[in-house]
Order: structure tokens, then sequence, then C-alpha cells
């Protein structure tokens, strides 16, 4: 059975990669089919950054639309890269469908009732390339500290997904049958978790203590907050702060509220968020984890 360090961009999944080699290094990369949306961030996307984020994507994901920007601070593109010099492996690189497709496809914009953005965007990339490329199942180890031992109990090993298509007519009283496509899913095993710094008891300061020195050499820096920047899961000032540093994203993000007519957050819009008084935070932890098993600072 393979191992696979399952890397977010974050200090903790990165430690992970650092000091319990797996055979397989995965990072799943949230993006949007929409080139303004990185049009003014912190880390500039430009022509250069995204030929290189395409050319590891296309090793296993060629299938997939070209890149154009990500909704997760583009800093974490560069984080990924000096990551895979640091460790010395190669960092496989995976994309599911665009964040903004998903909402056009499915109609809504994910929130803390209904979402499928963590399946889409990471689960399922990273599924896919498993099952194609490599074998199911595996030992999967995710980011979870020490200190946050609540997050293994949400943590799946299963995943459901469509396999095929059968035809069927559907009688109907008095006149012909009405044709319907249906899929036939099948629910898959496909990893067992290992929580190596939980039971390892690695807690967030051991992991700040072991990057410190390499981000002050200037060998890796990592994103202030990982993943979307624009997540129903981080706190009202957490979008405040992502706002001002990645504002083509949160203009994205504000766009395409208003053009589905729903928010990300339940009583707040992006715009909205836009004009919120930035904190001032002592902690600098604004944010909430995603439940989904694969966003993981």
């Amino acid at each position: 059975m393979i191992t696979v360090n399952s890397l977010s961009g974050g200090k903790t999944s990165s430690y992970i990669a650092a000091n319990y080699p797996a055979d397989l290094e995965v990072f799943a990369l949230v993006c949007i089919d929409d080139i303004n949306a990185n049009a003014n961030t912190a880390f500039k996307v430009d022509a250069k950054v995204r030929q290189m984020v395409n050319d590891k994507l296309q090793k296993f994901c060629s299938h997939m639309p070209e890149f154009l920007a990500t909704a997760e601070d583009p800093l974490t593109i560069k984080t990924m890269f000096d990551l895979e010099q640091i460790i010395g492996r190669e960092i496989i690189w995976v994309r599911g469908i665009g964040y903004d497709t998903l909402i056009k496809q499915s109609r809504f914009i994910p929130n803390a009732t209904t979402s499928r953005c963590t399946t889409e965007t990471k689960i399922e990339p990273i599924f896919k390339l498993l099952y194609m490329y490599f074998e199911l199942p595996c030992r999967m180890r995710i980011g979870y500290r020490a200190d946050e031992t609540d997050r293994v109990e949400d943590f799946t090993e299963n995943f459901k997904i469509a396999t095929s298509c059968q035809l069927y007519n559907k009688p109907k009283k008095g006149g012909l049958g009405k044709t319907e496509w249906f899929q036939r899913w099948e629910d898959f095993k496909y990893r067992i978790g290992e929580f190596l710094l939980v039971q390892d008891g690695i807690y967030n300061i051991d992991v700040q203590n072991f990057w410190r020195p390499l981000i002050e050499a200037g060998l890796i820096e990592f994103p202030p907050d990982t993943n979307c920047q624009f997540c129903f899961h981080k706190m009202l000032q957490q979008l405040k702060v992502n706002s001002l540093r990645n504002p083509s994203l949160a203009m994205w993000a504000a766009v395409i509220e208003s053009i589905q007519g729903n928010t990300f957050q339940k009583d707040w819009s992006m715009l909205e968020i836009q004009n919120v008084n930035v904190q001032q935070d002592l902690f600098g932890k604004l944010h909430s984890s995603c439940k989904g098993g694969y966003c993981t600072g």
C-alpha cells in the first residue's frame, strides 16, 4: 500500500513533507478559469508563473483546462516550488474543475449549508490521480497536529463517484416512454488516514520553530492564510485581511455573488466585507479550518 502526503501549501502539511517522506507528495491546486481573478494580488501571477504551473499540471492533468488563476493565495504557488527544492523530491500537482465553472454548473455558491467545493476541487482530483495512475487504497498523511485532534473525527476514508451511465426508457401511460440517462455510482475505500503529527505529539509551536530558520534564510515563504481566500469557513476579519492582500480575488468573488444572487457568507456579501474595519489581532490566527480533510495549514 503506497503512502501519500496530502499537501496544502501551509506550514503544517509542508512539515510532514519535510519530515515524513512518502511514496507520493501530492498538491491539489484550486483553480479559477478566469485570468482576471489574479490580476491584482500580493504575489504576481504573470505569464511565466502560469506557464510553470501548467508545466506541473500537464503531467497528470492534461485533460483539464489551462491554468489561468487560483482561488488560493497565489503565494502558495511559490511555496510549493520552494518546498520541492527543500525536500528534494517531486511534488505532483493536480487540479479539478475551476471554481467558477463549478458555480456555473451547479447554479449555487458554496456556503455553510451546501458545499461541494472541497470535493470537486481537491478530493476528486487526488482520487482520480491515485485511481488512474497508482493504486487504491493508500495510506494518506494529513496535516492534523496534536493541538487539533478534534479534526481527526471528520476524516473520511471513502469516496463516491459516478463510474458509468445507463440509458432507460421511462414508461408512460398511453404513449411512448421518455428516454433518460442515469448515473451509476461506486463507493471506493481509497485511503486510510495516518495522523503522524498527532501520534508524535507535534504541536503548532514545533512546526513554527522548524520553519523559522528556513524562512529567515529566504529559502521558503508561506502565505499568511492558506486555501481559498473567500472560503465561507473563514471568519469575517480574515476575509477582510485577505481582500486587502488579494483585491482581485475579493472582487472576483463579489462579481460571482452578484451574478448568482447569493453570498458565500450567511450575513455578509464580499463587497460589504471589504468595507469592514481591520481588527488589530494579537494572535494572527483568524480563519477556521476546512472540514473536508484536505484544507489544512
